[in-house]
């Protein structure tokens, strides 16, 4: 079975794309995803369409993304991608990120967590990565197209790539995503969990805490 590597077209694949995305996370679950992607109102379609629209403007309004898609040759189906950023600089100069609210979760208690949270898995760069690099924001394959070779091909253009500008190449991986890296070279750089806080947490705080369980990152 063969398979293509290609850049992603915003207009014609995001929807198809996002939904691969969220099958790829959903078997197995990882919570840490609801993050990014809530389900709100436990309206699943309405929330997929909420993140396609918010992730697409993302992309369209950040000069460093770079999405990559995988196909399969037989049916054109995506099975598999990845977001890179691409930066020829200190990511942090300007402090673009490092303040992201988490504004696609309602103004409670759950908003606050996420933020916390988001900033948190990116504190280990912040700290320790402020030079130009290749940074891997995420790379999925759909369930049934895994141990096909497909992140394979999706990591190995953004070494590449990263080899073509004479930089690193850095991500934060989960436990799922950590042996793939880890065939690859990539050293832990910290071992990092997530723990936001509060000083009175709510009802709200308390389950969305519960749903997410622990939360660890890799940065590698």
């Amino acid at each position: 079975m063969a398979f293509i590597l290609s850049e992603v077209d915003v207009a014609t694949d995001f929807a198809e794309l996002m939904s691969c995305m969220w099958a790829a996370h959903e078997s197995p679950p990882q919570p840490f995803f609801r993050l990014f992607c809530p389900i709100l109102h436990a309206d699943r379609d309405a929330s997929l369409r909420e993140s396609t629209a918010r992730f697409a403007a993302w992309h369209q309004h950040d000069a460093h993304a770079r999405w990559l898609k995988v196909t399969e040759a037989a049916s054109g189906r995506i099975v598999g991608a990845a977001w890179y950023k691409i930066y020829e600089a200190d990511p942090f100069a300007q402090g673009e990120d490092e303040d992201e609210v988490a504004d696609w979760y309602p103004e409670d208690s759950t908003r606050e967590f996420a933020t916390q949270a988001i900033a948190q898995m990116e504190r280990p760069r912040v700290e320790k990565g402020r030079r130009p690099q290749v940074f891997l924001n995420i790379l999925f394959t759909h369930p049934g197209y895994r141990r096909r070779g497909i992140g394979s091909m999706l990591l190995e253009w953004g070494l590449q790539t990263a080899k073509d500008l004479g930089v690193e190449v850095w991500l934060n991986a989960t436990p799922q995503g950590k042996p793939l890296y880890e065939k690859y070279g990539f050293e832990v750089v910290v071992r990092n969990p997530l723990v936001p806080t509060t000083v009175r947490p709510d009802a709200k705080w308390s389950q969305i805490e519960q749903e997410m369980g622990e939360i660890v990152f890799w940065t590698m």
